[in-house]
């Protein structure tokens, strides 16, 4: 996906938790617990007839500036009992000096209830939200930081 920003920009914009977590679907909330290498994010999602909320301790795992960042989130929904354990890349590729190419590639691991709807549907579930994360940040990206979402 491109974003029309140079390299340095986007990467700027990656380490504005806030901001990139906004752009995750179903992440409602986060909380820098280290800067730039431990966080604590609540999220809400619908997976098949599962509802799952989950508190997600998330580690910076990599980090190669201004090119990729590899990150690790382990939680557990305490109503399921579904423990989740999420692995996101978010690479940056210069294209020109105002265009970057994002690539955002995920895994996930969900145990409990939830899992008995199938890896094939775990995974369609996770390119969905990779899907839409990487529109999000585009357009999140290209977006002032004192604007508002509508």
């Amino acid at each position: 996906m491109l974003i029309p920003a140079s390299q340095d920009h986007v990467w700027n914009f990656v380490w504005q938790t806030e901001r990139l977590a906004a752009c995750l679907p179903g992440c409602e909330r986060v909380m820098t617990i280290e800067p730039g290498r431990a966080y604590r994010a609540h999220m809400v999602d619908q997976i098949g007839p599962f509802q799952i909320e989950a508190e997600l301790e998330v580690t910076v795992e990599e980090v190669h500036a201004p090119d990729r960042i590899r990150l690790r989130a382990i939680g557990k929904d305490t109503v399921l009992g579904a423990t989740q354990r999420l692995w996101l890349e978010i690479g940056l590729r210069p294209v020109s000096t105002t265009e970057t190419s994002l690539d955002v590639t995920g895994d996930v691991e969900v145990l409990g209830k939830v899992a008995s709807l199938g890896q094939f549907a775990m995974k369609r579930k996770m390119n969905e939200i990779m899907k839409q994360f990487g529109e999000n940040t585009r357009a999140a990206c290209i977006q002032p930081s004192g604007v508002a979402d509508a």
